[in-house]
């Protein structure tokens, strides 16, 4: 019965009895929990969101310093210590933009959203043309060839077809893979220029009625975004280190960024160029896939008569913006730290995103600190950060990881990203396998926002368990987790009919018409938040669950067999499964133990299992970060280095099994059997410490 308990510890987590490890039941803790669930006040989410959606905030602008100032003063109110982490980026900003039809016949494209009536924000003097962050300068006119997603496969697809992009504008549409990718790829294919729409059957018409009348993109909704795809994240010019005024930094000249022309534009544009190809149609094998939504067929080629000019200009250069920090100091541990966070800048006024999940965060905030005033603080601190120029690529969030990376190791518990959380009634959540257990704990207590019992009961509907997602790339979990090796998680709310992202239509009016004016998203998302952190912060030993380290590196030692065997590769993996082996061997005696000592009280004892359950996490950071990509450092995740978005688990193995690269799966399957074999060792101490208590 021992030797099973280490798999019972989590696969009961999943099934819905709680792993040992997950929250023990606690009185003083259900108090804690339910005075924050009882204090979430939907018209404050409102108020929240007119205050912070009320004008245009790209990183560095005016608008953006007047969220900052009106952030640091609301948590002054509320009696939280606040930080105000200033940094200096390389940023992107357009200054002038053209997408024009040369053949068969002349015409200039409006590439900004046109204004509605219905939603006056819409006509906001200083909201900006559609532009993608990075794109490189330049002025070309060519033929154009439809690339699908411009996703990697794509471009196989096409060479194998014997398509030639060199000297020509590739037309791609959004989805698939992060729209950095695209740039990227079309340039390595030699593309003189590059055109990403949005296609209706993703997010237009195909889906519903177009906004102002439904949610979802009409013909001049257009995605906004960064390209930057370099090797790490953050400030392109200071990886490393923090990017203080005198920081020293790389020569722009040095860093991978995009060459080429990028512009992107709505689906009305895309239709009138892609209605005037008459080139190569698209092979049957490709319809399904590459066939979208406007009422035609779909071609590869644009042929000879059809010529479209694409002109970009945009400046790089140093912009000063900053992270907003506020802390709730700890009642016993003060220095040991949780953290919920999400970006405060926007591609307009961001209603949806970052907005909907920036309210939750400085709802969060105030009611723990409203909590703390009436005599119930956490053991440990809690901050709620609000990030600078995420938009541009993950930048001041990494930037303060950067800057107080000792510290952080640490002491940092856990970090809780709520980016654009509560957009819909239907809760879900990525998470580091050891953050699992306390979400699921956490999600039978709160109300799911549907109105239909518990979010847990929500998550189990349609499955017997939860299900959570891995995290990858794309918002501000990176620096915490994949550099510095702090388990991460991100709550959202999904279900909303229809989709702004990264449009000028992204206001408050269309969050309101679309999402609702209850605001019981967010209250849903800030109570998940509120009770995660509690639990991490509250109680003697915290929450963390080192046995979904065994099943979910199980899990992904299968799946890269599986990915060996359909790659044609053979792979032996048996010495990393030894080593899974030895570190359950370890778990199950600490796991019987930890079974048995339930609340447990605050005690040096405590302190100790919490440190080591917290080193556990760490013991997946290797120096040496990934080949190629040494800024990601945790040996469990990253995110896809061919997609951006997507996550890889055990990346260091992944990585060399997509290269079908032998010597590479043998020296990466070393790195992956010394890293169970840390857990292991830690493990054994852990047993030590909880048998001390």
């Amino acid at each position: 019965m021992l030797a099973s308990l280490c798999r019972v510890a989590a696969a009961t987590a999943i099934a819905g009895t709680p792993s040992p490890w997950a929250p023990a039941p606690d009185a003083a803790l259900d108090v804690y929990e339910t005075a924050l669930r009882s204090t979430i006040d939907p018209s404050s989410l409102r108020t929240f969101h007119d205050a912070l959606g009320r004008e245009p905030h790209i990183a560095g602008t005016d608008g953006d310093w007047r969220v900052i100032e009106w952030l640091e003063d609301s948590f002054r109110t509320m009696g939280l210590a606040v930080e105000r982490h200033e940094f200096w980026a390389y940023l992107a900003r357009p200054v002038d933009a053209r997408v024009e039809l040369v053949t068969p016949i002349r015409h200039s494209f409006r590439l900004r959203e046109e204004t509605l009536d219905a939603d006056p924000d819409t006509a906001h003097p200083e909201l900006e043309i559609g532009f993608n962050a990075y794109s490189g300068n330049g002025d070309v006119t060519a033929e154009v060839v439809y690339v699908n997603r411009g996703r990697r496969e794509d471009f196989i697809t096409l060479r194998e077809l014997g398509v030639d992009l060199r000297g020509k504008i590739a037309l791609a549409r959004y989805g698939g893979n992060y729209r950095g990718y695209k740039a990227k790829y079309a340039e390595e294919a030699g593309a003189a220029g590059l055109i990403i729409y949005t296609d209706p059957a993703d997010s237009g018409y195909g889906r519903g009625l177009p906004y102002p009348e439904g949610g979802w993109a009409n013909g001049t909704s257009i995605q906004r975004g960064s390209i930057k795809t370099i090797a790490y994240s953050g400030d392109p010019l200071t990886p490393f280190r923090p990017a203080t005024r005198d920081a020293e930094r790389l020569d722009p000249a040095a860093v991978a960024l995009p060459n080429i022309p990028v512009q992107p534009v709505g689906w009305s544009v895309a239709e009138a160029i892609m209605r005037r190809m008459t080139g190569r149609a698209l092979p049957p094998a490709l319809v399904k896939e590459w066939q979208g939504g406007l009422p035609f067929a779909y071609r590869v080629e644009g042929g000879a008569d059809l010529r479209v000019r694409v002109m970009v200009e945009q400046e790089r250069r140093l912009v000063h913006t900053a992270n907003v920090i506020a802390t709730l100091e700890g009642a016993r541990n003060p220095d040991e730290l949780v953290i919920i966070g999400c970006h405060h800048d926007a591609w307009g006024f961001g209603a949806g995103d970052p907005l909907a999940g920036l309210i939750a965060v400085t709802e969060a905030a105030r009611v723990m600190a409203d909590a703390a005033r009436n005599g119930l603080r956490p053991a440990r601190s809690v901050a709620f950060a609000a990030w600078g120029a995420e938009e541009h690529g993950i930048v001041g969030s990494v930037e303060w990881c950067e800057a107080n990376a000792d510290r952080l190791t640490r002491n940092a518990v856990a970090y809780i990203n709520l980016d654009a959380a509560a957009m819909g009634p239907r809760f879900g959540a990525s998470a580091a396998p050891s953050l699992k257990s306390v979400i699921t704990e956490v999600s039978r207590r709160v109300p799911a926002a549907d109105g239909r019992g518990t979010v847990f009961e929500q998550l189990t509907r349609d499955q017997a368990t939860p299900g959570y997602g891995a995290l990858g790339g794309g918002s501000d979990h990176i620096g915490f987790y994949c550099h510095l090796g702090i388990p991460a998680c991100g709550l959202n709310g999904r279900g909303g009919q229809g989709t702004a992202y990264h449009s000028n239509y992204d206001t408050v009016a269309w969050y309101r018409r679309v999402v609702g004016s209850d605001y019981e998203p967010a209250r849903m998302i800030t109570a998940m938040a509120v009770g995660v952190a509690a639990n991490l912060a509250s109680g003697p030993i915290v929450p963390l669950d080192p046995a979904r380290y065994v099943t979910d590196g199980r899990a992904q030692v299968d799946a890269l067999r599986e990915r060996a065997a359909t790659l044609g590769i053979e792979i032996d993996l048996g010495a990393v499964t030894a080593g899974i082996d030895r570190f359950e061997e370890a778990l199950t005696a600490a796991t019987a133990v930890r079974g048995r000592l339930g609340v447990g009280a605050p005690s040096a004892a405590a302190d100790r299992v919490s440190g080591l359950l917290r080193e556990i996490d760490r013991a997946w950071i290797d120096e040496g970060g990934l080949a190629g990509r040494p800024w990601f450092r945790n040996l469990f995740a990253a995110s896809d280095p061919y997609s951006g978005y997507a996550a890889w688990l055990l990346p260091a193995l992944r990585q060399a099994v997509e290269r079908r690269d032998a010597a590479a799966i043998r020296v990466q399957a070393d790195r992956y059997v010394a890293v169970f074999d840390r857990l292991t060792a830690l493990t054994d101490r852990l047993t030590v410490a909880l048998n001390a208590m």
